[in-house]
């Protein structure tokens, strides 16, 4: 009876790479990078991941001492779908991207492309936003110089990156094509099963700015008005990241403390003014959802509105109230035009209107003050001559050429 004993793979894997070592001191390096393949295989088998990809690079690495860019790629793949296995996203998309690299420079442009999507797949499912959006841009510089086309892989990749990333509103259709062309390994399916649901969430996840009340298409200057954020997602998450635009002419006066406990849906109140007046616009505001399942910046919606000038508020003060001459003798009176509004004045019109014992001895009846600023003032002088006995009247008018605001004060003038 004979027995049959399996040889330990780790000790097989030994003797693949000292005689790896031996092929590259005799300076065969592509013999060795066979025997560094077959040692990785060995520590497969033992689910030795690190070893596995260590002798998996060293075999891509002496496939490039003899320019061999293909090989060279097809073990750097070897390694990435080992880390895949372990969810180790980051570390195999560069792996790929790597790989990506080799299979440009051997011209295989759709291999070099898919290689790509699948780096920036593996980027987005371990959050490195900045990183895949890198890569696309270097894809999108490739392409062009190339003219290829894309591959499946790639073009979920890239919608992908706009939704996630961009926070750009992809059609739902539009995704699911995408996702059902797309041909993975084995290896690379439990990947793109992550980020197709990640992506889906981030699909039905909603957030808008309105108004906190009724709909207004003009607001006033200085007036604080009341805006609500708030956002929806089938899955719970929290804001982690914010920015909001903001037109030159409104400011924030209040923003809330945005909570860290992940909710499905929430709102807040955010409290602006305006503080110039014409046109206005509140948003986008970008936000950074995170939740256990799925990542995504979102924008919101653009809220646009007229912001309308500030009134004005005119005053008359005249001084004296009363006064007293004798027949044909002159009376002077002080007159204070005022404006204690938030806005300015235009073009007020002001009149002085004489009972009949009295007549103006200097100046016109009318004064036109074309522009008239908030908290400014302006003085005007009346000089009546009194023509009759009695108690007589001088009456100021002053009205707001802007607001139609009309202010009216009076003075006696008792002649002796």
């Amino acid at each position: 009876m004979f027995k049959f004993l399996k040889t330990d793979p780790a000790k097989k894997a030994k003797k693949y790479i000292d005689k790896a070592l031996i092929e590259i001191e005799e300076g065969y390096p592509e013999y060795a990078s066979v025997e560094y393949e077959k040692a990785a295989r060995c520590f497969l088998e033992i689910e030795q991941t690190d070893f596995a990809v260590k002798y998996f690079r060293e075999a891509a690495y002496c496939a490039l001492e003899k320019n061999n860019h293909t090989r060279c790629s097809e073990m750097k793949v070897a390694a990435a779908e080992c880390l895949l296995q372990e969810g180790r996203y980051d570390e195999a998309g560069g792996l790929y991207s790597e790989s990506s690299d080799h299979l440009h420079r051997e011209k295989k442009s759709k291999e070099s492309n898919r290689s790509l999507g699948v780096a920036i797949a593996g980027y987005l499912s371990a959050r490195n936003f900045s990183t895949a959006i890198n890569l696309m841009r270097k894809a999108e510089k490739r392409l062009q110089e190339t003219s290829s086309k894309k591959d499946p892989i790639y073009v979920l990749a890239e919608l992908c990156v706009k939704i996630l990333c961009e926070g750009i509103d992809i059609p739902s259709d539009q995704f699911e094509n995408a996702a059902k062309d797309i041909r993975p390994s084995s290896f690379e399916k439990p990947l793109f099963d992550f980020l197709i649901a990640s992506t889906r969430l981030a699909i039905q996840t909603e957030i808008v700015l309105d108004w906190a009340g009724a709909k207004q298409k003009e607001v006033n200057v200085k007036e604080p008005i009341e805006i609500e954020l708030r956002y929806k997602c089938p899955v719970e998450v929290h804001i982690i990241d914010h920015r909001l635009t903001l037109s030159n002419s409104v400011i924030m006066i209040k923003e809330p403390e945005y909570t860290l406990s992940p909710s499905k849906e929430e709102s807040w109140l955010l409290e602006f003014k305006p503080v110039l007046s014409g046109e206005g616009s509140i948003g986008p505001f970008t936000v950074t959802l995170e939740g256990d399942k799925v990542l995504v910046n979102k924008h919101t919606n653009t809220l646009n509105f007229q912001i309308a000038k500030a009134p004005s508020n005119l005053q008359l003060e005249v001084s004296p109230e009363r006064v007293s001459c004798n027949l044909g003798d002159e009376a002077i009176l002080q007159v204070n035009v005022l404006n204690v509004g938030d806005g300015p004045a235009e073009n007020i019109e002001t009149k002085i209107e004489l009972s009949d014992g009295l007549e103006l001895s200097l100046g016109n009846e009318a004064k036109l003050i074309h522009f008239l600023g908030s908290g400014e003032k302006v003085h005007i002088q009346i000089f009546v001559r009194a023509v009759g006995q009695g108690e007589e009247l001088v009456t100021i008018k002053a009205m707001d050429g802007r607001t139609g605001q009309e202010v009216v004060k009076t003075s006696m003038v008792r002649v002796g």
